[in-house]
């Protein structure tokens, strides 16, 4: 990754909050409205018509569930499934 994982996390004069990770953590658990795989987060993430303001990469969506899964909003459920707690 080019830009370190400190100057991602929190949205400064230089990461808008839609590119900041947590910002994008907040949304991905808005998403969790029902238990999803991360491939099944990604599609609604990737898509056109998404809320989200930009289209980040794969590996900025896998942080966001780790920021998540590290402070205890979500979990891992059968299937390899995601849900919020």
């Amino acid at each position: 990754m080019l830009m370190n994982i400190q100057t991602l996390l929190l949205p400064h004069k230089h990461v808008r909050f839609c590119n900041s990770l947590i910002g994008l953590a907040g949304f991905v658990l808005r998403l969790l409205n029902e238990p999803r795989t991360l491939d099944e987060l990604w599609a609604l993430i990737d898509r056109d018509n998404s809320d989200w303001y930009s289209r980040p990469p794969f590996e900025h969506v896998v942080l966001a569930v780790d920021i998540l899964f590290a402070i205890g909003q979500i979990e891992l459920v059968h299937d390899n499934r995601i849900r919020r707690i």
